[in-house]
């Protein structure tokens, strides 16, 4: 316990030494603009560190699931500092920049960037370069934040975003849609296909003509593609090639074989239809949220119906509450189109004959993470699941800010998987702030209940700061 209280100081005392270096760095991201009118520019600056002990030797389920790659599986100590800036120009637009530098120990050891990007948005659009962490949504209390393709597991992935800030709507009619367009550029190398590449578009329609309801509808796509294989060499990265990876290619036709293996479509796509009614009654807005998983044509007519995401949100509107917001949701990827196998059998959510390492970065899971890795952490071992999952967030005592997660999960393995679960798994975690004066103190336990191996309790500290 001493040694991990020393960790953790020294730790401490690295972030605040470095905070002078970061703190001039959002000011550089501006320059230009800082000379022309720099009263103009908003500063933040914040610093961050966190301690964590636990009785196995790995830390309970949600101790490092969902935390943006900041604490892995063995993580101890870990410290960030994010500076950011933004001009508001006349016209109500805002260019923004940021940086920031994280250290965590565990599976890997060392420092990395958190975030640097550079943005531009105004009313209805917004862009950015770099790698920037993603918007928590529905008060961090889903599973899988956003998508259940894409959460906050990982690290974000540097590259470029084009995206709509709100719909487009079509005059009175009530209808509108919203898309969005993403390249990203890996910079792993430690995983089977080196340095990929990934797109993602979206589209969605929306509909708000009813008073007090909206619905919004769409879909979402992306792709694993190019990279270099230690089989193959420099996989197909061509302008040909990217318009069949935008367009899903051979998916359809059945075309792109590199070797002896099948590549549905050129590359890995994956991708996942949803829909999300939004509504209030009384003082509280309540969202039905709904998300569907494809990997190759037999999803895309879904034809692996119910596999999914099922989800309801609850936000009371007074912001004091002890309960101030409830969500449950429910997944299932059980049947993975079993009733209409493709020549390469069912489904294998989040796997590929030829990307080995999955939909994977830093070796964490990219989407839900509940589907997991083998214990080598090379490609994913469970993706047959039901799990339960309940998030709480509010005041106790209407005075400490607090978020409560507990999911329920059976593992039933990968593809095919087991008529019985292999494993049975209840994980809880309480955040608590319990200081909010000079700097925010949270403190955190985490305990996993399994069928197969030890209980797993774990604790942690966090200690932040806004600087300015």
């Amino acid at each position: 316990m001493l040694e991990f209280i020393e960790l953790y100081w020294k730790n401490t005392i690295f972030t605040i030494q470095n905070i002078k270096v970061i703190k001039k760095l959002p000011f550089l991201l501006l320059l230009s603009i800082s000379a022309v009118q720099s009263q103009e520019i908003d500063y933040s600056l914040s610093a961050a560190a966190q301690g964590m002990v636990y009785t196995e030797a790995e830390s309970p389920f949600w101790m490092h699931s969902n935390q943006r790659g900041r604490i892995d599986e063995k993580t101890n100590i870990s410290s960030w500092v994010n500076g950011r800036g933004a001009y508001e120009f006349r016209n109500g637009s805002i260019l923004k920049g940021g940086l920031g530098v994280l250290y965590h120990d565990g599976y890997l050891n060392k420092v990395q960037l958190d975030e640097y990007f550079v943005s531009y948005e105004n009313s209805w659009l917004e862009t950015y370069a770099g790698r920037k962490q993603k918007d928590e949504v529905f008060n961090g209390l889903s599973a899988t934040n956003e998508s259940i393709l894409w959460s906050l597991n990982s690290r974000p992935i540097p590259g470029i975003s084009l995206k709509m800030k709100r719909p487009l709507m079509f005059w009175d009619t009530g209808i509108g849609f919203k898309a969005s367009w993403e390249e990203f550029f890996s910079d792993e190398t430690e995983r089977y296909i080196q340095k990929i590449r990934i797109h993602h578009k979206s589209f969605h329609l929306v509909f708000n003509k009813i008073n007090n309801i909206e619905i919004i509808g769409g879909v979402h796509h992306y792709v694993q593609w190019g990279g270099k294989s230690p089989e193959y060499g420099e996989l197909p990265s061509g302008f040909e090639d990217y318009l069949k990876v935008i367009t899903g290619g051979s998916i359809i036709d059945g075309d792109g074989l590199i070797g002896e293996n099948e590549i549905n479509g050129l590359g890995n796509h994956l991708g996942g239809y949803e829909v999300q009614l939004n509504t209030s009654i009384s003082r509280y807005d309540i969202s039905l949220v709904y998300n569907t998983i494809f990997e190759d044509f037999s999803g895309i007519k879904l034809r692996n119906t119910p596999d999914g995401r099922y989800g309801v949100y609850v936000e009371d509107q007074d912001s004091e509450k002890w309960v101030q917001a409830l969500m449950y949701e429910y997944y299932f990827t059980r049947h993975q189109s079993k009733t209409y196998p493709t020549t390469d059998g069912k489904d294998n959510y989040f796997n590929n004959h030829l990307y080995q390492s999955g939909w994977t970065y830093e070796q964490r899971i990219i989407g839900l993470p509940f589907i997991m890795l083998d214990d080598e952490r090379f490609k994913v071992a469970h993706n047959n699941i039901v799990a339960h999952h309940i998030g709480i967030s509010g005041n106790a005592f209407y005075r400490y800010p607090y978020k409560f997660l507990a999911s329920y999960r059976g593992n039933y393995g990968a593809k095919s998987g087991s008529s019985r679960p292999i494993e049975r798994i209840i994980s809880t975690y309480l955040d608590v702030n319990i200081w909010q004066e000079f700097v925010n103190v949270n403190l955190q336990v985490g305990a996993d209940l399994h069928s197969e191996k030890s209980s797993n309790v774990g604790f942690g500290l966090r200690v932040e700061k806004m600087i300015y």
